[in-house]
Order: structure tokens, then sequence, then C-alpha cells
């Protein structure tokens, strides 16, 4: 055998049982199993960078574990994203208004400001504008 034993080891904390599970039996892993694996890590331990060496056949399932959890992440983030866009998209429809035609439009003096001048307009001061 060309690995050690304690890097599948789910129960020991092994860097490569999550990627080994993916590989062979996908359906025993949790979505916050998928999410919390590290690719970066899982394939430098796969490639090599521990200095421990592998069976091409266990380096090749592995790797296609971590294609499956690629796979996975990119669903899950995917149905993230459409769930997002569905919400802001139902927040900010146009909503159906049933205002008939006679109130559509508003009246001259229900909109505009009336001229007339009263005590509290006289006691104002004047706005000092500085355009120097």
């Amino acid at each position: 055998m060309f690995f050690s034993d304690s890097i599948l080891a789910k129960k020991g904390g092994g860097a490569l049982a999550k990627v080994w599970l993916a590989a062979h039996w996908e359906r025993k892993l949790s979505k916050a199993q998928f999410i919390q694996t590290n690719i970066t890590v899982s394939v430098g331990a796969i490639v090599g960078e521990t200095g421990q060496p592998m069976a091409l056949r266990l380096s090749g399932q592995l790797l296609l574990g971590v294609v499956r959890i690629y796979s996975r992440k990119a669903r899950y983030l995917l149905e993230d994203c459409n769930e997002a866009l569905v919400k802001i998209k139902m927040a900010f429809r146009p909503g159906v208004v049933d205002m008939p035609d006679e109130q559509a439009t508003a009246h001259f003096n229900a909109i505009t400001l009336s001229e007339t001048i009263n005590e509290f307009d006289i006691l104002l001061p004047e706005p000092a504008f500085n355009l120097k």
C-alpha cells in the first residue's frame, strides 16, 4: 500500500476522508460537509505536497471525489443565487393597482401650493446667499 491509513480514516479526522466518501458514497455526505471541505487543501494532499506517496488508482479515485465535491458546491451556489434572485424579483415586482381612472389624475388645487402669505412667512429672515 502506498499511503497511510490515517489520511483516509473518518474518525481520526483524516485529510481525505470526505473526499474518499464523495468518490465512493456521495450520498453519505451532508450539505454542510460538502461546503466545509477545502478543495485546495484536498488537492494538495492528493498531489503529494505532504510527501506521502500514493497509488495511482487511489489518487484517481480521490480526484474523482474532489470533482464531485466541486460539482456539488457549484450546484449549491447556483441554487442559492437562484433563490436570492427570485426573492429580489418578488420584492421589486410591480404591484397590481386597482385605481379608477377618475382618481388617476389629481386636481390642480390638491397638488399646488397656495400663493398666500401668512404671518409665519413674514417673520422668516431672508436667506443669506454667499456667492463670493
